[in-house]
């Protein structure tokens, strides 16, 4: 199943020259089992989904992906080290190293604690470049994504059992620490808390709604790559409906955008008379359950959780316009510190020019924290990745959750925004360093005619 499964998909679109001459690519230096190197990638998908809050158990790391990349960094870059090329150490690791060196040293009012998320990020950017190698060179990418389509699920449980049993999760970094009498108290008093937004977005693994609701849309990705891959669309049906449950709680309609435009551009890329009609008997079948279980209540939560956050939202028309003013004097803030700026300091700046200190962007955030030239380099990995004529499903869709969610919400910070943006750097990158340097030798090496012309 598996092999006629790859054959179909490697015939139903066009690939990255590099893909196809991937088996002409150095191979790892130590000729682990391939079993290791499966269970290894699984998990790796799985905890970028599943992102058990390590600090919560007593570790210097946030997050299990943080520890995961900087304690396995040695050892997935010495077994791809021959992956390398000088062209890719050009047009990649160094200028990635030059900007954070630069930004390490010179960023503006970097306050105790606030190098953490700039280190992570370089790290993450360093680590995912081996490792999509590695995707691809040992053809896991399957597995990869059967590892966070796992992740979300587990996660989506925790989310649920949170209101329930916090504490205990809580203890065991399945949650967020946060003790919701305190904050109620405190804003009894007046005082208001980061962590109120909690008390009516709940974010289970995550510090609230807003945090968790992109995070989760990210999943999307693997499940619009598998139901692609297996040719099975209700892969991707089923992951949308425990995504909306998920939503009654969250209340987070950016995440809500994401998943819908990375279903919209699957259904596009994958259309076909077979999956209009199981569109249609889809509806048919789902208007036929909610009519039936209407009359009893049963689905009254989630009618109210939707209607209060996209029919009863009277902010709608101010809440725009905040956020034009906010990413404005958020271009301003960047300019003024092109090499990054302490979150204390420019949350004080912004809030003296457009009264309020986030700039609800991640490409802003993430030039605050890295600096100008690490934001542009992402930025252009994202659109290349969209744009690219021949692509990897998988990769495509998880760069249109990333944008969307970046519309809305400081997500660079977040480690599943984190590792998809490493992921986003280390495909762009391999696919550049094919196209431009490396795609004329391996063509005479492989004598592939499959391999596309240059530019292909």
């Amino acid at each position: 199943m598996t092999r006629s499964a790859n054959m179909a998909a490697s015939h139903q679109f066009q690939l990255p020259g590099f893909v196809m001459a991937m088996p002409f690519y150095p191979s790892k230096t130590v000729n682990l089992p391939g079993i290791v190197l499966a269970l290894f990638v699984f998990f790796m998908g799985f905890f970028i989904q599943c992102n058990i809050v390590t600090s919560n158990i007593g570790l210097r790391f946030l997050n299990i992906t943080d520890m995961l990349v900087l304690t396995t960094l040695p050892a997935v870059a010495l077994l791809y080290i021959r992956c390398l090329t000088p062209s890719i150490i050009l047009l990649y690791l160094l200028p990635l190293t030059v900007l954070f060196v630069l930004t390490a040293l010179f960023a503006d009012a970097r306050g105790d604690g606030e190098f953490y998320p700039t280190a992570l990020t370089y790290f993450y950017a360093v680590y995912f470049l081996f490792f999509t190698y590695m995707l691809f060179k040992e053809k896991l990418l399957d597995v990869f994504c059967w590892g966070i389509s796992a992740g979300f699920l587990v996660v989506i449980i925790l989310l649920f059992l949170d209101s329930v049993i916090h504490d205990r999760l809580a203890s065991l970094g399945l949650s967020f620490q946060f003790d919701e009498a305190a904050v109620l108290e405190a804003a009894a008093k007046g005082e208001m808390s980061a962590m109120f937004l909690r008390i009516e977005k709940a974010g289970g693994i995550w510090s609230a709604g807003n945090m968790a609701g992109p995070a989760f849309a990210l999943a999307g990705a693997a499940a619009a790559y598998l139901a692609e891959r297996y040719r099975r669309p209700a892969f991707f049906a089923v992951f949308l409906l425990i995504y909306l449950a998920s939503f009654t709680l969250t209340l987070n309609r950016s995440g809500v955008f994401a998943v819908f435009a990375i279903g919209l551009y699957f259904y596009l890329r994958n259309f076909s008379i077979r999956m209009l009609f199981s569109t249609y008997f889809g509806f048919a079948l789902s208007a036929l359950i909610i009519a039936a279980v209407l009359p009893f209540g049963a689905l009254d939560f989630a009618e109210q959780a939707f209607s209060k956050r996209f029919l009863e939202d009277n902010r709608s028309t101010d809440n725009a316009q905040e956020r034009w003013t906010t990413i404005t004097g958020g271009f301003e803030v960047m300019i003024n510190h092109p090499l990054g700026i302490g979150f204390s300091a420019r949350d004080q700046e912004l809030s003296g020019i457009s009264g309020i200190g986030t700039p609800h962007n991640g490409f802003l955030a993430t030039a605050y924290t890295s600096g100008i030239g690490f934001c542009l380099l992402s930025a252009f990995a994202l659109v290349y990745t969209v744009f690219r004529k021949r692509k990897v499903g998988f990769f495509l869709y998880s760069a249109i959750g990333v944008i969307i969610g970046y519309q809305f919400e400081e997500l660079n910070s977040n480690p599943v925004f984190m590792a998809h943006i490493g992921l986003a750097l280390g495909y762009a990158f391999i696919d550049l360093d094919f196209r431009l340097f490396l795609k004329n030798a391996l063509t005479r090496l492989s004598g592939l005619s499959g391999i596309p012309a240059r530019g292909a």
